[in-house]
């Protein structure tokens, strides 16, 4: 379809196919669309307030990018959660390269417990493994007990706490 945002050999809506016995108790999960721009930005907003989500958006269906994004549609049309999965070439504790990264992982309050982000990070997982990752890496802030949780409940180890820091370059500062 003209409105998918997918590269050859991503596998899509035929991932997730709710009527494949394996899956059917999943929720079901496609690859993200230009209709669901909206949602999407509504999501993004509620996981980082504050971020140019419209132009990383807008970049993401414009051209072909080294990530995909999966949804969990709901009945009425609006999205209930999303993934979004890169490739890097190295992640904290991982071995191997590429590695599949989830990027960003969000899912409504009502959803929640319910196997949407179950379903999400397979997909991402499947999306990754198809592009020769053999290990996925993410992230969480070190005080977001929720995200840690599930981390683990996904079988995601946790590998190291790392403490960012940043400093602001004045145009002619050396060294």
């Amino acid at each position: 379809r003209k409105d998918d945002h997918r590269e050859p050999g991503d596998p899509g809506d035929a991932m997730m196919d709710p009527s494949d016995s394996r899956r059917a108790s999943s929720p079901h999960v496609r690859a993200a669309r230009r209709v669901d721009r909206a949602e999407w930005l509504r999501m993004r907003n509620a996981l980082v307030p504050s971020a140019d989500h419209e132009g990383e958006i807008d970049d993401y269906f414009r051209s072909r990018h080294y990530f995909a994004v999966f949804v969990h549609p709901r009945p009425d049309g609006t999205l209930g959660g999303f993934v979004e999965v890169g490739l890097r070439d190295y992640a904290e504790g991982c071995r191997t390269s590429p590695v599949g990264y989830l990027e960003m992982l969000y899912v409504d309050e009502d959803l929640r417990g319910h196997g949407v982000a179950r379903a999400l990070v397979a997909a991402a997982e499947a999306w990754a493994r198809e592009r020769g990752a053999c290990e996925m890496a993410s992230d969480a802030l070190i005080d977001n007990e929720a995200a840690i949780a599930m981390h683990r409940a996904l079988g995601y180890d946790e590998v190291e706490r790392i403490v960012c820091f940043r400093k602001t370059l004045d145009s002619g500062a050396r060294g």
